[in-house]
């Protein structure tokens, strides 16, 4: 990429940019959104010089494109905020000293995450500026997902092996919070060695919801998370794990299939998440909107299916998920208990790590980057109208954990006891992917206590 050379940039303002150059016609204007990094270099005749790197985006037919940007400057601009300026490559982009050995760094295009668009966002942006840094294609592996288990069978043949070595490794996904899922119940459900070594994620937010990117910051800016992975710094991921009754199934194939789930060292059906465990309204819609034609649309697919679910279009009322709901909580002396809810009948059953499912949607406003603290959130059959107007209000700073009807608490755990005579309302999601539970079947939701990724953030 040919980096040209600019004579200053101005600060104006607490967001705006303006490089100016000796041709005054090619002047840019840009936001401090769009800074990815200030990046020192060498001139001409091993002279001291600085990079601007940022991105600009275009909206187009098939959807928005994004594209790298550079300015040279012989010396550092001033009144340019220190935030953005990385000296040197991050340690986890480091490579291996013994150039005869394989990369260690792992950058994974989730083709159809999304909009499909993490493909030209590799092209068009993280590989010029790869190049331009010095981290040349020989110390990366690239892998372009090509069906549903891509990035399943890299963590199995790759990711796992080389941790279980004793060697440590960073994997840039260009995904939503699937390919971070993908990665969590691979590591959790093999065996590790005494010298495996937590792999270390980054994470660019090129999913629908992006949650886990969403909650911990990585979509505050207009980079898609790339500024802080180049400036962040490995931070443990929390999970918790989900363990569902004997005959529960995942369904895979927009739901026209389904597979056994894996099983832990005890024989139970478990699943592995690091976002959110839902039943009733949330895992129905998330389950109903993963189609091709509904992924469509991004993230409004979820409201979408939201308005059939609470308004079906064949006249029927919304439905009442019925089961019995209980709290796992510790008492005084450290003995787990269980409180059941007092009502049979349900509308909205969630337990989440994380803070926000969308950039927008503050479901547990009390969550904190990180934190590992498992909360819940719930409320009954109420009219559909109200349940809309409630949700609305986790878009305005998660305001809807003060209205009556809702519930909202830190939990240890939660227990989820189904009495559905039809599959479809017997549906539960872990991270976007759907469990079918048995008839009369349950599921246990509790924090992880063993940690298996880092994932890279610049925590406030």
């Amino acid at each position: 990429m040919d980096i040209p050379q600019a004579s200053s940039v101005d600060v104006e303002g607490s967001d705006k940019l303006v490089i100016r150059y000796h041709d005054a016609t090619a002047n840019e204007e840009l936001s401090y959104q769009e800074v990815i990094a200030l990046y020192p270099t060498l001139g001409e005749g091993g002279r001291n010089e600085c990079c601007l790197f940022y991105i600009k985006r275009q909206s187009k037919e098939n959807g928005t494109q994004w594209k790298l940007h550079g300015a040279s400057f012989k010396e550092q601009p001033e009144g340019f905020s220190k935030d953005f300026i990385v000296s040197t490559l991050p340690s986890h982009l480091a490579s291996p000293q013994n150039p005869d050995k394989a990369p260690t760094v792992h950058v994974i295009v989730s083709v159809r995450s999304g909009t499909c668009q993490a493909e030209q966002f590799f092209h068009d942006v993280i590989l010029p500026l790869f190049d331009c840094l010095g981290f040349s294609e020989k110390h990366y592996q690239v892998i372009f997902t090509k069906s549903e288990r891509s990035i399943i069978e890299f963590a199995e043949a790759t990711l796992l092996k080389t941790a279980n070595q004793g060697t440590g490794q960073t994997v840039l996904l260009l995904s939503g919070d699937g390919g971070v899922v993908d990665l969590v119940n691979v590591l959790h459900q093999s065996s590790r060695s005494p010298q495996y070594i937590k792999p270390t994620i980054g994470l660019l937010a090129l999913g629908t919801g992006n949650a886990l990117a969403n909650s911990i910051g990585l979509n505050r800016d207009l980079t898609k998370g790339l500024r802080d992975f180049l400036r962040g710094q490995p931070h443990i991921l929390p999970t918790f794990n989900a363990r569902f009754s004997p005959g529960s199934e995942l369904l895979v194939d927009e739901g026209r299939q389904a597979e056994p789930l894996p099983k832990d060292s005890n024989g139970f059906d478990m699943l592995y998440g690091a976002v959110v465990c839902s039943w009733a309204l949330h895992a129905s819609l998330v389950a109903d909107s993963d189609t091709t034609e509904y992924r469509k649309y991004g993230a409004q697919r979820f409201q979408m299916a939201a308005k059939e679910l609470l308004d079906p279009s064949d006249g029927s009322a919304p439905h009442r998920y019925c089961g019995r709901v209980g709290v796992l909580k510790r008492d005084g002396d450290g003995k787990e208990t269980t409180e059941y809810l007092e009502r049979g009948e349900h509308m909205y059953i969630l337990a989440t790590l994380v803070s926000n499912l969308e950039q927008a949607l503050t479901i547990s406003p009390e969550s904190k980057p990180l934190d590992g603290q498992l909360r819940f959130l719930h409320f009954g059959v109420i009219p559909s109208d109200e349940v809309m107007r409630i949700l609305g209000m986790a878009f305005a700073g998660g305001k809807h954990i003060g209205e009556k009807a809702v519930g909202y608490q830190s939990i240890e755990g939660l227990r989820i006891e189904f009495d559905e005579p039809d599959g479809r309302w017997r549906r539960v999601c872990v991270d976007g992917r759907i469990v079918r539970v048995g008839e009369g079947g349950w599921v246990e939701v509790r924090r992880e206590v063993r940690d298996v990724l880092d994932v890279i953030a610049c925590l406030q």
